[in-house]
This record gives C-alpha cells, sequence and structure tokens, in this order.
C-alpha cells in the first residue's frame, strides 16, 4: 500500500473512532461535526474521481478523433 493511501486510511479511522467517543460521551455537536467532515471528505474525493473520469474520456475521444482524421487523409492520399 502507498504511504499516502495509509495516512488517509488512519486519518479516517480516527475521525470513525472520534465520532463514537463523542456519541459516548454525549457530545453530540462534535460528533455531528466529524460526520460533516466526513461527509466532505467522501464529496470531495467523488468530485475529483468523476473530475479524473471526464479528464479521461475527452483524451480518448480527441485521440479516437484524431488518428480517424490521420487514417482518412492518408487513405485519399495515396
Amino acid at each position: 500500500m502507498r504511504k499516502s493511501t495509509k495516512r488517509v486510511l488512519w486519518i479516517l479511522g480516527f475521525i470513525l473512532a472520534g465520532i463514537f467517543v463523542n456519541f459516548y460521551m454525549n457530545l453530540f455537536s462534535f460528533a455531528y461535526a466529524l460526520i460533516a467532515v466526513l461527509l466532505m471528505f467522501f464529496t470531495g474525493w467523488g468530485f475529483l474521481a468523476k473530475l479524473k473520469n471526464d479528464v479521461h474520456q475527452h483524451e480518448e475521444y480527441h485521440k479516437r478523433v484524431h488518428e480517424s482524421a490521420e487514417e482518412d487523409i492518408d487513405h485519399y492520399t495515396r
């Protein structure tokens, strides 16, 4: 596993542990704040995954269009 992945998993583990401890200690506002942080983390992660996927699709589309254009040019210039 990569170093950064381990760090992220440790941070997520601490946040989850903090949520459970705060609920146990009846500190609901802190627990809900940590849940909001967790929700924002997963929302940002999903946004970045979708953005990366869209960029990949865009690059593949233009690569395919460019290759087909070159094939057409080669076909007609022979």
